[in-house]
């Protein structure tokens, strides 16, 4: 396969499987051309994507895109096929105006992150088994509904469930939902679940409130944060004690089924059960261990103990004895035989004679005419000179 039918290829797969798509992200360069084409990249926190509108598209517009626009785009993935990019092409185009809220979240989610509000040392723990828990949303919503709706599939019959309303979008939203915490805190429940469904980034805007934040960071309730879906994030994700990617997910993390709750108590009666034979058979044991110390410590026990013990010492005492002695006359043997040797080569030389010039010992073919020489046995010494 060729370069080129690679490419053509993978432009064919992006095309059949990536169409109708709505994107959003802010321009960070475009490139208006002659042949009234545009070619522009599109950005989010992470990453970014090269695009395209072709003038048949854009001619439809009623203004012209700039660096720094937030835009939502429908079109489709492709691939250019003379250098193997993908592209996004797009067919539409429009401003989200969500730019300086982009701008807004991120400066407000660096300042609360360095006043130390999402720190984990600040997390509460969420309980195992709540008995009551309140849902923060509103009361038409369908993230509510759902949520119920799981609630009673997994027949957790324990918990008994508080709904504060509140509003979830809007400019009035922030005040509701801090309302509605407030009464819900002071209720003593076990946790709480800020909760709403899916929806624009601007429609999710009002959780990221700074005065929203601060009360969720001051409450004494455990707190889930359950907005929009797995890729949206806002500030009370960051403040709360646990984000849950949906309020389904919340939901479905929070409680366990019924079912589960009878597997559990199984479970622990078994554990239970081989936990008390355990028990059982080690004081049994620990039991005849008992009994046999106490034997062991009767009378007539311990005087045959001494008894043994004794005679073993007994026979210790004698066998070191016995090795003294035997070390002694080994002792006194070497003795005798190393004097016996001394006297033996005294003997045999005691009339042996050393010759000394100087006081050096010389032999006799050394001795000259004239020499002063000292001659010395075992015994005696004498001096004599040479005729």
């Amino acid at each position: 396969m060729t370069v080129s039918e690679l490419n053509l290829k993978a432009k064919t797969l992006l095309e059949t499987h990536f169409q109708n798509i709505l994107l959003s992200g802010e321009i960070s360069k475009i490139t208006f051309h002659t042949s009234g084409h545009w070619y522009f990249e599109l950005k989010d926190e992470k990453s970014s994507l090269a695009c395209a509108m072709f003038k048949h598209a854009n001619l439809k517009l009623d203004f012209k895109p700039k660096v720094g626009d937030f835009l939502e785009l429908e079109g489709n993935l492709s691939l250019y096929t003379e250098s193997g990019r993908y592209q996004f092409i797009a067919s539409n185009m429009k401003k989200s105006g969500f730019g300086d809220l982009e701008a807004q979240f991120l400066a407000l989610k660096e300042r609360l992150s360095q006043e130390g509000l999402f720190d984990e040392k600040h997390k509460k723990t969420l309980p195992k088994l709540p008995l009551k828990v309140g849902i923060i949303t509103s009361f038409t919503s369908a993230a509510l509904e759902d949520m119920l709706k799981i609630i009673h599939q997994k027949a957790y019959f324990l918990a008994k469930i508080y709904v504060f309303n509140a509003l979830t979008q809007g400019n009035l939203a922030p005040a509701s939902l801090i309302n509605a915490l407030k009464k819900a805190d002071e209720k003593g429940l076990d946790v709480l679940i800020l909760a709403r469904g899916g929806g624009s980034r601007e429609d999710l805007f009002c959780f990221n409130d700074e005065n929203l934040a601060r009360e969720i960071f001051s409450l004494k309730t455990p707190i889930i944060s359950a907005i929009g879906h797995e890729i949206d994030y806002v500030i009370s994700d960051f403040v709360a004690d646990f984000r849950a990617p949906t309020p389904s997910v919340a939901v479905h993390f929070l409680f366990p089924s019924r079912l589960d709750l009878e597997q559990n108590l199984d479970y622990l009666e078994q554990n239970l059960k081989h936990l008390w034979k355990t028990k059982m058979q080690n004081l049994e044991n620990e039991l005849l261990n008992l009994q046999k110390i106490l034997k062991a410590k009767s009378l007539n026990s311990f005087i045959e103990q001494r008894i043994n013990q004794n005679q073993i010492l007994l026979k210790q005492l004698q066998i070191l004895i016995h090795n003294k002695f035997k070390m002694a006359n080994l002792a006194l043997d070497n003795v005798q035989n190393a004097y016996l040797q001394h006297e033996n080569f005294f003997q045999k030389s005691k009339k042996l004679i050393s010759i000394k010039k100087n006081g050096k010992i010389i032999t006799l073919e050394e001795v000259q005419s004239g020499d002063l020489i000292t001659l010395n046995s075992q015994l005696s010494q004498k001096e004599a000179k040479i005729l």
